[in-house]
């Protein structure tokens, strides 16, 4: 064995070393109330799949390192609740949850995380 191999026994969400929040990371948690800290535009990002995108918006959680990748079902979410006007998500809470039979990229179905 390796020397410097550990024993794993933590959650395989655990196991991503990507800097965007997936549903793997919440699936069976339940409920997770976040606030918002920022929002932000990142340009010209190579996406988990090797795709490059070439602007991508993000919400940053206070104390959170990972980021959620904003798709048009969250985004509409948050303008909804909170105006389209994205200064004025700052300091809100929300509710990530995981909800299965999301439409994924590649065209099939999967889990995805969901804001209410």
């Amino acid at each position: 064995m390796n020397e410097n191999a550990i024993p794993f026994e933590g959650r395989t969400g655990a196991m991503r070393t990507s800097q965007w929040l997936a549903a793997e990371n919440l699936d069976g948690l339940g409920d997770i109330k976040c606030v918002i800290e920022n929002v932000f535009q990142h340009l010209k990002v190579r996406m988990q799949d090797g795709k490059e995108q070439a602007k991508i918006f993000t919400l940053k959680f206070v104390g959170k390192d990972m980021e959620l990748v904003l798709n048009a079902t969250n985004r509409k979410t948050l303008a909804a609740k909170f105006g389209v006007d994205t200064k004025l998500w700052r300091g809100k809470e929300i509710t990530l949850y995981v909800q299965d039979g999301v439409k994924c990229p590649s065209g099939g179905k999967c889990k995805g995380i969901r804001i209410k």
